[in-house]
């Protein structure tokens, strides 16, 4: 029987192909990368992939991995993910062929407390942190470690790294919070930030920021380089906890489950520059220009990014669980039942969808009982994370 527990962080079938329409904006384009959560350093959830076709998709391959399973890193052939132990703490690092599923080098058991881990690519490497702040470059096309560093001056490490410039972007909590910089070739610390809390945000980067937003929206952004301050969007309240951003049409998307409402702020100064009615705990966004997708209560919203204007709505099973991804202007997303829908982006008319064979969780961005899971796509296929399983479809 699989182990299961639930941890908080300290303080804190198929539906029938219809006829499809061609989503305003898709093109086609060399083949695409996942190199982090949501996609890419943005968190935006889109990828542009002339490799994926228009679907319906076919199922390329299934495998058990026998335990939770994060997020997906698509790049160079493979397909990288993290898997919480079946046998006590920590996690396992899994690297698959995209063609095929099968292992291109021996599992690695990357130990840590509790069940949480986490993965980026970039620069030719792949990196995995775990909660205790161990963060490891590996050579990705055969597990070999390159170096490893323990990440200084904090004792939780709950937010997914993040690659950009030559750098590994992450955040460690424990004693107050910390935003380290760390120089992608070597592992040496290039810069940290004090920060208000340092839970669970992932860096969403630019070339003008790094940002993070934690517990009641104390939200940040800092130069890449340098590590000095740029804005400091401050709530005059504090908590544990925190959510990752998305850099999108000008703007950063920040939500928090304190009771305050999610928020859009000027990536440039931090100012706000409106508000959308969503729970606080919803999935992080995905963006296709000024198309956004909000995924609230178990039904998918389309938005507009400037006029926050509702246009669509996918209500599917009631039951939607993920954060959406865009792939070709397609919207993805999958539910706690099992389905894996593909959606026109344009018109919200659903053009496919597959039952995947075990429950599509929620990424949880609070607890450290299994790593954070979500949607992936490269290489011309769509990842699908589902309890222990790990999905691969493609044309």
């Amino acid at each position: 029987m699989k182990l299961r527990r639930t941890l908080g962080v300290l303080l804190g079938a198929a539906l029938s192909v219809v006829t499809l329409v061609a989503p305003a904006g898709a093109q086609t384009a060399p083949t695409g990368t996942s190199t982090t959560y949501q996609i890419n350093a943005r968190h935006n959830g889109s990828l542009v992939d002339g490799a994926v076709g228009a679907p319906p998709l076919s199922r390329k391959w299934s495998r058990d991995l026998g335990g939770d399973v994060s997020y997906p890193v698509v790049a160079g052939g493979r397909v990288f993910v993290t898997v919480s132990s079946a046998d006590g703490y920590g996690t396992v690092l899994h690297a698959l062929d995209a063609a095929t599923g099968e292992d291109t080098w021996a599992p690695v058991d990357l130990g840590g407390t509790y069940w949480w881990s986490a993965l980026a690519y970039g620069g030719g490497r792949l990196y995995a942190q775990t909660y205790d702040g161990e963060l490891t470059a590996f050579d990705p096309a055969t597990g070999k470690r390159i170096w490893s560093i323990s990440l200084p001056g904090q004792y939780s490490f709950t937010s997914p790294p993040t690659f950009s410039g030559g750098m590994v972007y992450t955040g460690g909590a424990g004693s107050g919070g910390t935003l380290y910089a760390v120089k992608a070739s070597d592992g040496s610390v290039v810069w940290t930030q004090d920060v208000a809390n340092g839970d669970n945000s992932s860096p969403a980067v630019d070339a003008n920021g790094v940002h993070v937003s934690y517990a009641c929206e104390q939200t940040y952004a800092f130069a890449p380089a340098t590590g000095a301050p740029v804005w400091h969007h401050d709530t005059e309240c504090s908590g544990g906890g925190g959510r990752t951003p998305v850099l999108a049409d000008g703007g950063l998307w920040v939500r928090d489950d304190a009771g305050m409402t999610p928020s859009v702020l000027d990536a440039a100064t931090g100012t706000v520059r409106g508000t959308y009615d969503a729970v606080g705990w919803s999935p992080a966004p995905a963006f296709d220009g000024r198309q956004g997708y909000f995924v609230d209560e178990g039904v998918l919203t389309e938005r507009h990014s400037r006029t926050l204007e509702t246009r669509w709505k996918f209500e599917g099973d009631g039951e939607i669980s993920t954060a959406p991804i865009v792939v070709n202007g397609y919207v993805y997303v999958g539910s706690r039942t099992g389905q894996l829908w593909a959606l026109n982006g344009a018109t919200g008319q659903p053009v496919w969808s597959t039952d995947v064979g075990a429950p599509i969780n929620e990424p949880d961005e609070h607890n450290v009982s299994q790593p954070l899971t979500g949607l992936g796509a490269g290489g011309g296929l769509v990842i699908v994370p589902a309890d222990d399983l790990v999905v691969a479809y493609g044309q």
